[in-house]
């Protein structure tokens, strides 16, 4: 799904766009990145089509206060380098005001750089480490930093399973090494251990030596802070090997994904999650997406479809006030907005960050259901 195309294109005269943006011209456009294909192909996907229905429900209800919303989706594949080209490729254009991505806190960091040397603001629907939003002001995030979801975890697995002696295998990456870290300060400080710590590699697939080594460890919990897809190979591993005990598991784990590539082997994992279809609350952005792709929404969709939303709410105040669509006085409209609700609960930002409630999911008849 990685087209390098804009959607929604209009035709602009030389000289109509500011150096700084779209200005007073008769579109507002953002660029729009993410995984589309690669290892977090699933997760991107969801991005995108987030995207796609933002951008079709707004310029179909008139726009951004009377003025055609634009969109360049771009395919970084979660790669970096590959991030940052495209953060070259945004600033370059004189018409983008605003970026939204990426997935990982690594691609949305690496990208994060150019964007603030640019001074362009950018909303990345999922990047949780709290190094992120410390590169400049011109970050911001939709979740709570990790250190804020860690108290949730560990509330998780030493009060409501009752879990002591607890197994922490973690994703090599700036994400899983800091989950890891932040969530074994809180087991500790609710009188828990983690008893083992160790990194699933990028390219893993066999997990069998390390499931020895928790055997051996006697644990009597296991919390992944891992993303999906290997999540979903240590399971089937873990109970392949007779072990039963209660795991529980960070937001990538509430994903479509999981459940297929685990098959039985995912019963009884818990996880967190922002959003859940299920919520009536969350009705009219489930039944328009539900209506357009013929499934529901997950935790990543509603993500992006909130940070796309709340640029372009930024947008709207600008354009109500007279004010020129610039990226600099964008980033100000953002961070000045009120409390924003959306499908992922209030967003109120503080130093580019809010802080959510979140809600536990526990897998049941392979499907997703409120944990109580």
């Amino acid at each position: 799904m990685g087209g390098l195309a804009g959607l929604g294109a209009v035709a602009l005269m030389p000289g109509q766009l500011s150096a700084q943006g779209a200005g007073t011209s008769g579109i507002v456009k953002f660029g729009f990145f993410g995984p589309f294909t690669g290892n977090f192909a699933a997760n991107g996907q969801r991005f995108r089509e987030a995207g796609e229905l933002f951008l079709e429900q707004t310029n179909a209800a008139g726009g951004i206060a009377g003025r055609r919303l634009e969109v360049e989706f771009q395919d970084d594949r979660g790669d970096p380098l590959q991030s940052t080209n495209i953060a070259q490729r945004f600033v370059g254009d004189a018409a983008i005001v605003a970026a939204i991505g990426s997935f990982t806190t690594t691609a949305s960091m690496a990208a994060g750089q150019v964007f603030a040397q640019a001074r362009m603001p950018q909303v990345s629907p999922t990047a949780s480490h709290p190094d992120y939003t410390k590169i400049s002001p011109y970050q911001f995030r939709m979740p709570n930093t990790q250190d804020i979801v860690a108290e949730l975890n560990a509330e998780l697995m030493v009060n409501r399973l009752g879990t002591k002696r607890i197994a922490l295998p973690y994703f090599q990456d700036d994400w899983g090494i800091y989950v890891a870290q932040a969530t074994k300060a809180e087991i500790e400080k609710r009188g828990g251990e983690v008893i083992l710590s160790e990194a699933m590699t990028q390219q893993a697939r066999d997990f069998r030596a390390m499931i020895t080594k928790i055997r051996a460890s006697r644990a009597d919990g296991i919390f992944l802070a891992s993303h999906y897809a290997p999540s979903a190979i240590f399971m089937q591993q873990l109970r392949q090997a007779g072990i039963t005990v209660p795991v529980g598991g960070a937001d990538p784990l509430y994903n479509p994904e999981f459940l297929r590539l685990a098959g039985p082997a995912a019963e009884g994992v818990i996880c967190t999650t922002y959003f859940f279809p299920a919520d009536p609350s969350k009705a009219t952005f489930t039944e328009g997406y539900k209506a357009k792709y013929g499934r529901e929404p997950d935790q990543w969709a509603a993500f992006a479809y909130d940070a796309i939303a709340i640029a372009a709410e930024g947008a709207k105040a600008l354009i109500q006030a007279g004010r020129p669509v610039t990226r600099e006085a964008l980033r100000d409209a953002i961070d000045d907005l009120p409390p924003y609700e959306g499908v992922t609960g209030t967003t109120d930002f503080v130093n580019g960050t809010p802080r959510k409630p979140m809600t536990l999911l526990v897998i049941r008849n392979g499907k997703y259901e409120l944990y109580t």
